[in-house]
């Protein structure tokens, strides 16, 4: 607001400038030329000496310059006034207050210059043709003395008919470019006189947001302060940052190409067993979990490698937690986020104490790298370790996954046949059998995560297959068919009153949930 008088300052003498471009532009007083009479840029007066490529070319780049001439005009006006006006959290904020609309001017100006050149070059192009033509005709005359020509008509009655619509379309066009010229101006005042009132009729709430926005860029602000000095230590070892943007990158392959290998699994899967309709859903949903994981190995293995020099898991913790708070603010664009920044919590002051705690923190860690420095293998020994978990893990979490494709087909094969075979109603539950278990004497004492593997769960699966709540495969991952079942047995409990809405609890094995499941194994 405050520099909003400059900017008018500024507007108005651009404004004077460009509307005396665009008076000289249609008088021809200006070196683009009057195109009616053809003289040009270089001053020179073109005569129609009988050449119609001639005069069409000369009036082409007469008209093409003049349209230049007047856009470049327009455009900087638009840089001086419209353009730091859009950048400004001021009109972000009468946006997102729906004060103004969110109208792009120089994208419609740009979109109607584009409009413009199509057409112009069209129209030149046509009268090029038609002139081409009509020399073809008169050289079939000269040379074969034959009359194509049209009766009453001739050579020279139809090359003056192509000069005054060359004639017609210049002056068309020359008409054109001054109402373009003269109406974009008019849109930049009418702007600027709108975004003067709105911004005077709301100052109170775009205040609000300014002063909110104020806090969340002096989070952002210390927060890469910290990266600066994280980004500082590890060049203390000589490409270290470039071996971890290296690593991150590996795993990200790695991710890829080992969801590209489920995949493959479960394409083959689907297509040789088409009975089994929901089969490629559940894999895909096992894939997402072991995937994630694969990915938790090798970011907890690098994690934990910088133990002695830095605690980075707290480090990445709070910048995790600082992308999520900035996407709340601002969109990929760096505008305002305009759906959530008037309901967000402010959680500036939370995040600020973080990370002054952290600036703490991150101090000693730089004074202790400078007084001890970093072991020079430290780099080497992090490479050759994170190759060896790589491949590792990668062979592990492919055969956990390879095992839940081949036990949970047995089992989808066995209920299929089962669904579609007579079974007396002491062995059925609906149209799948549900073999008799023996429960399993089990204490469940801790939660199991999305993927996990052990004897712990092959108890919780028997145990819920015995309650008639899981009918899949026995195999001791904690699968999105296992975590439905705990979801149904929580219902079936009343486990999750007053928190239906909380997704994050549905199949979590929290303390109720796992006392109600220890109270079936007595």
């Amino acid at each position: 607001m405050k520099n909003f008088s400059k900017m008018i300052g500024i507007f108005t003498i651009s404004a004077v400038v460009f509307l005396e471009c665009i008076t000289q532009a249609s008088t021809g007083t200006i070196d683009t030329g009057n195109i009616n009479t053809g003289i040009i840029t270089t001053g020179t007066t073109i005569s129609y000496t009988g050449s119609l490529v001639t005069y069409m070319n000369a009036q082409e780049n007469a008209v093409n310059t003049l349209f230049t001439s007047v856009y470049a005009n327009v455009y900087t006006t638009f840089t001086k006034t419209w353009l730091n006006i859009l950048k400004s959290i001021d009109y972000q904020s009468l946006v997102c207050l729906g004060a103004i609309k969110n109208e792009s001017l120089l994208s419609a100006l740009q979109k109607d210059k584009t409009a413009f050149m199509i057409s112009f070059k069209k129209d030149f192009i046509d009268l090029e043709n038609q002139i081409l033509d009509l020399e073809e005709k008169q050289n079939l005359q000269k040379d074969n003395n034959i009359n194509v020509f049209d009766s009453g008509t001739t050579y020279e009655s139809e090359k003056a008919k192509i000069k005054d619509l060359i004639d017609t379309k210049v002056q068309l066009y020359k008409s054109f470019i001054a109402n373009f010229g003269t109406s974009y101006l008019t849109k930049n005042t009418n702007f600027l006189t709108t975004y003067f009132q709105y911004s005077t009729a709301n100052k109170d709430l775009v205040k609000n947001i300014q002063d909110k926005m104020t806090k969340v860029q002096g989070v952002l602000n210390a927060f890469s302060w910290l990266e600066s000095v994280i980004t500082t230590i590890n060049s203390k070892v000589t490409g270290l940052n470039e071996l971890l943007a290296k690593i991150d990158d590996t795993t990200s392959k790695g991710v890829t190409n080992l969801g590209n290998v489920f995949q493959s699994l479960i394409d083959t899967n689907a297509t040789k067993y088409k009975k089994l309709q929901t089969l490629a859903g559940y894999l895909s949903q096992q894939k997402a979990y072991v995937m994630i994981e694969y990915k938790k190995d090798l970011d907890d293995y690098v994690t934990n490698s910088f133990q002695s020099i830095y605690n980075r898991a707290s480090f990445l913790t709070l910048k995790n937690d600082i992308i999520n708070y900035t996407l709340k603010y601002y969109t990929p664009t760096n505008q305002l986020n305009c759906s959530s920044i008037l309901s967000t919590t402010d959680e500036s002051a939370a995040l600020l104490t973080r990370i002054n705690t952290m600036k703490i923190l991150v101090n000693s860690w730089l004074a202790k790298i400078e007084a001890e420095g970093i072991s020079t293998t430290f780099k080497d020994q992090l490479y050759s370790g994170f190759q060896s978990i790589y491949v590792q893990k990668y062979k592990q979490r492919y055969t956990e996954y390879t095992n839940y494709v081949k036990s949970y087909i047995a089992t989808a094969l066995k209920n299929f046949v089962a669904s579609i075979v007579p079974t007396t109603p002491s062995t059925t539950t609906g149209n799948i059998i549900v073999p008799p278990q023996k429960i399993i004497t089990y204490v469940f004492t801790k939660p199991f995560n999305n993927g996990e593997y052990n004897e712990g769960i092959k108890a919780l699966q028997n145990l819920l297959t015995t309650v008639k709540l899981y009918n899949w495969a026995i195999d001791g991952i904690y699968s999105k068919a296992t975590k439905d079942a705990v979801y149904k047995f929580q219902l079936s409990k009343w486990l999750l009153k007053g928190y239906e809405k909380k997704p994050a609890t549905r199949g979590r094995m929290g303390p109720a949930t796992r006392a109600a499941l220890n109270q079936l194994t007595k």
